[in-house]
């Protein structure tokens, strides 16, 4: 991970961050891009989630696009390049997904238009994703001669298919996405932030400590054997009845 100034920080930064009763939306705001994230919105993103989980007023983060798309994936103009620019798509990229991996709120996508590449790959690490009709998804990395993304889409539909779309490298609609398990909800073309908004100000109106407890389990047991995640559960219903130092830690 760097630790100074980077070229991304001379980058405009394509970023809203807007804090409502109980929750954050967090925009991704560079449209004429199809929201591609550049190495700035990696810091960003990353940036913004840190901040917020330390906001106890924001229950939860709904996660949207700027209009018509939510994320057309990364901003591949700025692959390969020099040693620095090389280790700056690896900085920021692995900064993004650990910010995301570790939120220890309820992440809300909202989904409208194109999540391909990187950009399904932020619909992943949310908790609850819904689309508008006429949202398009795909992984298309083989394309480009690289690969990545198929361990969490392998968690979001099942194995099977998630062989198939990562190898294929074909984009799907938004019935196939919620067929397969990888969306929560499928409303109107136009109308999935308003949906996820009624859904973070709902999660917003639960008793903080349970919805703080669950994510905790649902970030700590992902990809974990049943065994291993039952036991970490039990771990947390321990520390919830007896305190945080009873109970068995794992």
């Amino acid at each position: 991970m760097r630790d100074g100034p980077s070229m991304s920080d001379a980058e405009p930064v394509h970023l809203v961050v807007a804090r409502c009763n109980g929750y954050a939306i967090v925009t991704l705001d560079r449209p004429a891009k199809r929201n591609a994230l550049t190495f700035a919105m990696r810091w960003g993103v990353a940036t913004a989630l840190t901040n917020l989980a330390g906001e106890d007023e924001i229950a939860c983060v709904v996660l949207t696009g700027a209009a018509p798309d939510f994320c057309a994936g990364m901003d591949v103009t700025r692959f390969g390049g020099d040693d620095a620019n090389r280790r700056e798509i690896v900085d920021s990229t692995t900064a993004l997904f650990a910010a995301l991996a570790t939120f220890p709120k309820p992440l809300v996508a909202a989904v409208e238009g194109r999540a391909l590449g990187g950009g399904l790959a932020l619909l992943l690490a949310c908790d609850i994703r819904i689309a508008g009709r006429g949202a398009v998804f795909g992984m298309p990395e083989v394309k480009f001669g690289a690969a990545g993304g198929f361990a969490a889409l392998r968690a979001a539909v099942g194995d099977g298919p998630a062989r198939e779309l990562a190898l294929t490298a074909r984009s799907f609609d938004a019935d196939e996405a919620h067929r397969l398990g990888l969306l929560a909800e499928i409303v109107d073309a136009g109308a999935a932030l308003a949906r996820a908004e009624v859904v973070a100000a709902e999660l917003a109106l639960l008793p903080r400590r349970g919805l703080l407890l669950q994510t905790d389990i649902i970030r700590a047991t992902a990809g974990r054997p049943l065994a291993e995640g039952l036991a970490y559960e039990h771990d947390v219903f321990c520390r919830a009845v007896l305190g945080p130092d009873e109970g068995p830690h794992r």
